[in-house]
């Protein structure tokens, strides 16, 4: 099957392995994309195209379609690289990495087998669906929360909800603790009588971020160009994130309308968050600011643009 740009609405045979948990094979960003285009049918046996991703369970499932004719594309929402010219499985400690013909990753990449695809963006409802509780991810940022910004009431001050201690977000809780308490609501440091329910994904932790002026939103690690979800949730509900991750950030959000704790010290950061917690025209300001930068969603994460690299690989 050979398909190129513009060619006219037909079939596309896929499928999906080594994803995580709670992966819905016809409800997910890929899927819900090439719908927009072509009669879209999952085949297990004889697809044209075949995604897979980090393996943690280690299962392999990719190897049945080694010497198969479809084309192989990694996707992956952890700070790895893909494998294009290692061996069929790159056994690493915590995962299993197949080998790629094309990738979609966080990486700014001069390998033109690599297209730059952010987990935010894959966070992101470009497609409309509904929320659906059982599906990984749940909840998708709403386009329209991202691109038209009004201030909100706040209850509460700042919030932290994570499950484990990665990168600088201890430090970071501890500096703003010296200022006020930090609610923090997940497994890691809770100072609550209760812990949110649920997944990260679902709109549990969404429900109650949304309440809070501040989100911590910091990642795992520190990468150019790994940026997640962490930042996407705040912004969707008009809680100023304070970001600690990827230097790069700035080339796509609007460094005005968040916290950029990568630029700070820890007493800056402090100094920061007591100026605009303590003025509520500052605070307003900043939340009113549009989330990309120049006001416009970065073109390589537009569907259209990824449907194209998708194609490119078919073609």
């Amino acid at each position: 099957m050979t398909l190129c740009v513009g060619v006219n609405m037909r079939d596309i045979k896929i499928n999906f392995v080594d994803f995580w948990p709670n992966f819905v094979k016809t409800d997910n960003y890929f899927f819900n994309l090439l719908s927009t285009k072509y009669n879209t049918i999952i085949d297990e046996q004889d697809p044209d195209v075949l995604f897979f991703s980090v393996d943690y369970a280690k299962r392999r499932e990719r190897t049945r379609y080694r010497d198969h004719r479809c084309k192989k594309i990694f996707f992956t929402g952890e700070n790895v690289r893909p494998n294009f010219d290692g061996p069929e499985n790159l056994e690493l400690d915590r995962y299993s990495i197949g080998k790629a013909d094309a990738a979609l990753t966080f990486d700014y990449s001069d390998d033109d087998r690599n297209y730059r695809f952010p987990l935010w963006a894959f966070y992101t409802n470009w497609f409309n669906v509904q929320y659906d509780e059982n599906r990984d991810p749940a909840y998708l940022a709403p386009v329209e929360n991202l691109i038209n910004r009004a201030p909100q009431e706040k209850k509460f001050f700042c919030n932290f909800v994570f499950s484990n201690n990665s990168g600088k977000r201890i430090s970071i809780l501890n500096a703003i603790n010296k200022y006020r308490e930090v609610t923090c609501a997940g497994k890691l440091m809770n100072n609550t009588d209760y812990t949110i329910y649920g997944r990260g994904d679902q709109i549990h932790k969404i429900n109650f971020i949304k309440n809070f002026k501040f989100t911590i939103a910091a990642e795992n690690s520190k990468h150019d160009g790994y940026t997640t979800e962490k930042i996407i949730h705040p912004f969707s509900v008009g809680s100023i994130p304070i970001y600690w991750g990827s230097d790069r950030v700035v080339e796509e959000f609007n460094e005005k309308a968040f916290i950029n704790a990568n630029k700070l010290s820890l007493y800056e950061l402090f100094e920061t968050i007591i100026n605009i917690d303590g003025d509520i025209d500052l605070y307003n300001e900043m939340v009113m600011q549009p989330v990309f930068l120049n006001n416009e969603i970065p073109s390589h994460v537009l569907p259209e643009n990824v449907l194209q690299f998708i194609e490119s690989v078919l073609c």
